[in-house]
């Protein structure tokens, strides 16, 4: 089943494409990471999705319904942000008892046990934490309500290191126990890859790739070895980074288009070498000239 479908879909804002042209279809039940450097355009699309935003252009369907004011979708979705706030007259023991005021699969018990492993206090105001604790508790509210559609922004801003793996393990642990749709955006892919499904990575307001997490790993491959032996191979290849030392020459290329066996390489003198995932989403999203080096030659 496809719970999100986005169709062509522009936004702007002011003189700022902040979104552009995005086409994409998200199955249920799946843990999908958005992924961009900072401005990419990932919260606006998140926030389209969430139903906050009206894009200028193209359509967004979420559970086949547009979200923009829908109460439908809305009982049905959940965004957390570090933006997300409650009234400051409320504990935190109280904003988690009305939970289920608003959300039909409301787990409380999983809340409070959350919250008292994270060492919350129950009877603390949302507004007297401090950034990580505001973070945690959160995600906390955002695991508990059980929704079909799952938005955490940038989720661990903020938390010690410790807790931000804790709480990666939470919710994979969480979407196991309920499997829903989880959307987590953000640019420290190596934090939360090994929970992932599927990678949707975003820049400049565009789609760059859509793909599982195996399938993105592979798109890309480094090769190094003699220049007299390498060069003649990229002639038709797509090069996202290259260097040359004392007759030795280091690529990044795209691994779709390099015909030839791994074992012929090496009788030529040249290694392959696999790169992670994050490695894979940087060099797609780099841009000409941006070696730090060349600010220094």
């Amino acid at each position: 089943m496809t719970i999100i479908q986005c169709e062509r879909l522009s936004k702007t804002i002011g003189n700022h494409n902040a979104l552009q042209n995005i086409t994409c279809a998200i199955e249920s039940e799946k843990i999908v990471g958005i992924i961009g450097r900072n401005g990419a355009g990932k919260s606006t699309l998140l926030n389209i999705l969430a139903g906050y935003l009206q894009p200028t252009q193209g359509t967004c369907r979420i559970l086949g319904e547009n979200p923009f004011n829908n109460l439908q979708t809305a009982a049905n979705t959940v965004m957390i942000d570090d933006r997300l706030s409650f009234s400051n007259y409320l504990t935190l023991e109280e904003v988690l008892t009305m939970g289920d005021d608003f959300y039909p699969n409301w787990h409380a018990e999983l809340a409070f046990r959350l919250l008292n492993y994270a060492g919350l206090a129950r009877k603390a105001n949302h507004q007297q934490l401090s950034k990580g604790q505001l973070a945690t508790f959160n995600l906390i509210y955002g695991l508990a309500s059980r929704c079909a559609l799952t938005i955490l922004d940038e989720p661990m801003n903020g938390m010690d290191e410790a807790i931000r793996s804790d709480f990666y393990r939470a919710i994979l642990k969480e979407y196991i126990a309920f499997p829903r749709t989880i959307i987590i955006a953000g640019h420290h892919l190596q934090e939360m890859e090994s929970i992932l499904e599927e990678i949707i990575l975003i820049d400049e307001g565009a789609i760059v790739a859509h793909a599982s997490v195996d399938e993105l790993k592979q798109q890309l491959i480094s090769l190094t070895g003699p220049s007299d032996a390498l060069t003649p191979l990229l002639a038709n290849l797509v090069i996202y980074a290259k260097k040359e030392i004392a007759g030795q020459i280091s690529v990044v290329v795209d691994a779709s288009n390099l015909f030839i066996l791994e074992e012929e390489l090496q009788e030529r003198g040249i290694t392959t070498n696999h790169l992670s995932t994050s490695e894979v989403c940087m060099y797609l999203t780099r841009k000409e000239g941006s070696d730090i080096d060349a600010v220094f030659d």
